[in-house]
C-alpha cells in the first residue's frame, strides 16, 4: 500500500474494518472500504475521489495539529 492512508478499527458488532485511500498518478485516489473475513481482507466497497484531507485533532481545544492535504 504505497501512497496510501489507512485506518481500521473492529466494531463491537462486526467483523475489523478497514479504509483505505491509495493515491493515483493523477489529482485522484482510490477510497476502499474493506472487510476482515476470516483473516483475508475484502474489498466491499470502492470509488475514485479528490480532495483528501486528512486531520489529526489532539489537543484539550479540539484544534487539529497535524495535517494533511493530499498531492
Amino acid at each position: 500500500m504505497s501512497n496510501s492512508i489507512a485506518l481500521e478499527w473492529t466494531p463491537a458488532d462486526a467483523p475489523r474494518q478497514r479504509l483505505v485511500f491509495t493515491a493515483k498518478d493523477t489529482n485522484e485516489w482510490v477510497r476502499l472500504v474493506m472487510e476482515d473475513q476470516d483473516g483475508t481482507w475484502q474489498v466491499t466497497s470502492q470509488e475514485v475521489v479528490t480532495d483528501v484531507d486528512l486531520e489529526q485533532y489532539g489537543a484539550e481545544d479540539g484544534s487539529p495539529v497535524t495535517g494533511y492535504h493530499g498531492p
